[in-house]
């Protein structure tokens, strides 16, 4: 019986391995759609939401573009406060800081025009791309005051033209997609161009530079770039301007793109790009290779997009989506079955299959081929098949372990461990057979000794 123990035991830890591998991360489930917001200028009403982006506590900034506004929401969506916005000073503030704040509302509300793409640094500040000023504005989050300025109307290194998504990476590198100058800049802090990337197309007339719209930085340093006008993502190696690879060709077949727009991590290291004009979103892998469509119906209902633009998945799995065609914030949410299969895999980690059994079972009522229900409950089962089984409990051990058949018909340990319950709750039958071979043994040698000495005294007689 180890032996089967052991198998159930390493059954366990590769599930477990396999969960921590993907980085405690679960497949996206779609199921439930809550949207928040509808068009006008007042608090949770939008004008054109292009980027959107969720702070560590879950906070979401969302660019109103023709609002000329950021609108910051809760992780639930409701209302928090706009930028720019007078701060509520204390009654003992001085008249310094009364002008202070006054000034600094009125110089966000002269520069903050059409803002288009968001990010955030590991220090809290908050860049902000402006396409009508042409610059990229700097400023402290928590406080809405503004901290500085990059950029000017211009061609050449340094000077923006349209800028529109932005993002900044782990060492403080912007980089930001040009519509107009038809180029990626990558800046310092200061505003200095570190890098230029061109990307050219064949076209009947030669090669023609791309516009870029999204710009999306990897882990690895990488830079992914969307270019809607021909329909590809194209991942970039900034050092050395070097093209790793592209994905996309025109369409709205299955892993066709139509003017892609924005791109954000998924889990298991993969990518999401918002599909804008197919209206609906594309997964593909870490290397450029389609993964799955996520085929949300043009619309306005509740799970219908028209022109998603930001998109950015927060912790719990639910995806948040700029749905500019219908002036609103989307919430893609998982649903009932998959938020259990998260607490269960909590709970095998743990190695508590008590509490977690009565939720695989609720899922598997919900969801019959939920693969990775099916591999927990099998696991769950050999946890309770062993411990009754070392309990002495062997009808309740063979029930769990030809349980196990249904979800896997083909495991090879079954036989084994049903051959030892066989034996061990049948040993006192078998051991009593035995006894009373042995005994019917040595009645009959002791009966053939007898006659052989009556034998050979008669014998021995006559």
């Amino acid at each position: 019986m180890r032996q089967g123990r052991n198998s159930a035991f390493f059954n366990l830890v590769f599930l477990i391995l396999a969960i921590l591998s993907a980085g405690n991360c679960f497949a996206l489930d779609f199921s439930v759609f809550v949207v928040r917001g509808f068009e006008g200028k007042g608090p949770l009403e939008f004008n054109y939401p292009e980027d959107l982006l969720i702070t560590e506590d879950g906070r979401i900034i969302v660019a109103d573009q023709k609002n000329n506004r950021l609108q910051v929401l809760s992780k639930d969506g409701d209302f928090i406060r706009f930028i720019p916005q007078l701060q509520q000073l204390s009654e003992s503030a001085d008249e310094a800081e009364k002008i202070a704040n006054q000034k600094n509302f009125e110089e966000l509300q002269n520069q903050l025009k059409k803002p288009a793409g968001l990010a955030m640094d590991k220090d809290g500040r908050l860049y902000v791309s402006c396409q009508d000023t042409n610059q990229i504005l700097i400023i402290d989050f928590e406080s809405g005051k503004l901290l500085g300025k990059l950029g000017k109307t211009g061609k050449g290194q340094g000077q923006l033209r349209s800028p529109m998504d932005i993002d900044v990476d782990s060492s403080g590198r912007i980089a930001v997609a040009e519509w107009r100058n038809q180029r990626v800049q990558i800046l310092d802090q200061n505003g200095k161009c570190l890098k230029e990337i061109i990307y050219n197309e064949e076209t009947k007339r030669g090669y023609k530079p791309v516009s870029p719209r999204g710009v999306f930085w990897t882990v690895e340093g990488k830079l992914l770039v969307t270019y809607p006008l021909f329909n590809q993502v194209v991942c970039w190696n900034v050092d050395n301007g070097e093209l790793l690879w592209r994905y996309g060709i025109k369409g709205s077949d299955r892993g066709m793109l139509h003017n892609p727009s924005y791109i954000t991590n998924s889990t298991d290291g993969r990518f999401l790009i918002s599909d804008t004009l197919n209206h609906r979103l594309v997964e593909i892998s870490r290397d450029g290779k389609y993964y799955q469509n996520y085929n949300v119906r043009k619309g306005s209902a509740p799970g219908r997009l028209i022109s998603p633009r930001g998109i950015m998945l927060n912790k719990e799995g639910t995806l948040v989506i700029a749905d500019q065609g219908n002036n609103r914030i989307h919430f893609f949410q998982p649903g009932q079955a998959t938020l259990m299969l998260r607490e269960v895999k909590e709970l095998a980690l743990k190695d508590d299959w008590q509490s977690a059994m009565p939720k695989i079972e609720r899922i598997l009522y919900l969801q019959p081929n939920n693969s990775q229900a099916r591999e927990l409950m099998v696991n769950a089962l050999y946890y309770f098949g062993d411990k009754a089984f070392a309990e002495g409990e062997y009808l309740k051990a063979e029930e769990n372990f030809r349980r196990v058949l249904r979800y896997r018909p083909d495991d090879p340990n079954i036989p084994e461990k049903l051959d030892a319950i066989f034996w061990a709750s049948n040993q006192g039958l078998i051991a009593n057979v035995v006894f009373g071979i042995i005994a019917i043994v040595v009645a009959l040698i002791l009966i053939w000794i007898l006659k052989v000495i009556v034998y050979r005294f008669i014998l021995s007689r006559k």
